[in-house]
């Protein structure tokens, strides 16, 4: 009956740590009040940036509460996916402290991967990372598979789905193949028309998996769609903006979305914007500090 509780005069509870029974408990067990926040939460390690197929790599977590204190047992997960293609790698996790988790993995795939780090089902603070796998040392300069019965392969490209592009220049065409090196299509033909080729050169791939060429004995660029199909052409022979003479290598700058041409014969490098439109050249024939002779290719680092 809630009229027997009542109590009959005002009343204060009043509650007392009891430091005998704290004591007691901690001879049993670990007494921690903290739950892990996951945003506080933080990994330390080179496992966060890079890692090498083959070689297991172990990153350190570290588990804190919202005042940065140490935390009971959370529930820690990882996996590390490749970006390309979502496949995963398994990641150990095991303790090493009271605060701190230690998880290794061992990628099996190179390329660019994620890193997922979660604590409670929630990314912890920086996850996913970006982590950047290298081929082993050991598989560097050992064919991993090749492809026979080409006419003078020069140019070579990847798109986005990882397929093979092929400048095959004494055959006049390009040729596109899977990754493990079934031919998929090849488009092209000997002749001067818009889809045809005189011993091209150089191949790149856009953003959109568009197919740049350079058409070295037409003095042009063309571009087609992954599909092979033609979607427009500039250039003449000459040495003015967007004229060529015998063009070669090419490669697009990711940081200013420009394609740049080894214009050999012109001994210049040509820019033009994505549109084919002309945007700039610079050097000129002789041996000088920017000047080529016959520049026959162009890549570009990190940096662009």
């Amino acid at each position: 009956n809630p009229d027997t509780l009542a109590p009959e005069e005002e009343a204060k509870i009043l509650l007392v740590a009891d430091n005998d029974l704290h004591h007691a408990c901690e001879k049993f067990a670990e007494v921690v009040a903290q739950t892990a926040c996951p945003d506080k939460c933080y990994s330390t390690g080179n496992g966060l940036k890079s890692a090498t197929v083959g070689e297991p790599v172990t990153v350190t977590v570290h588990h804190v509460d919202q005042q940065g204190k140490d935390t009971a047992k959370p529930a820690l997960t990882a996996e590390l996916v490749r970006s390309r293609d979502a496949t995963r790698a398994e990641c150990q996790v095991r303790r090493v402290g009271k605060s701190k988790y230690e998880l290794q993995y061992q990628p099996a795939t190179r390329g660019e991967h994620q890193l997922h780090i979660r604590i409670n089902g929630k990314n912890i603070k920086g996850s996913p990372y970006t982590v950047t796998v290298m081929p082993s040392p050991q598989s560097l300069g050992k064919p991993v598979r090749s492809i026979g019965n080409l006419q003078g392969p020069w140019g070579i490209a990847t798109n986005g789905r990882g397929h093979i592009v092929v400048a095959e220049r004494n055959g006049h065409c390009v040729l596109v193949f899977t990754p493990e090196g079934q031919k998929i299509r090849s488009f092209g033909s000997n002749g001067a028309s818009h889809g045809q080729f005189k011993y091209p050169r150089g191949v790149v791939v856009d953003k959109d998996d568009n197919i740049i060429v350079t058409d070295r004995y037409n003095h042009r660029i063309q571009k087609f769609t992954s599909e092979g199909k033609f979607l427009m052409a500039v250039g003449t022979s000459g040495s003015g903006p967007q004229q060529f003479k015998h063009p070669s290598g090419a490669s697009i700058c990711n940081t200013s979305d420009k394609i740049y041409i080894a214009d050999s014969h012109n001994h210049r490098i040509q820019i033009l914007n994505m549109d084919f439109t002309f945007s700039n050249s610079f050097g000129n024939n002789g041996s000088g500090d920017g000047q080529f002779k016959n520049p026959v290719d162009i890549a570009f680092d990190s940096a662009g």
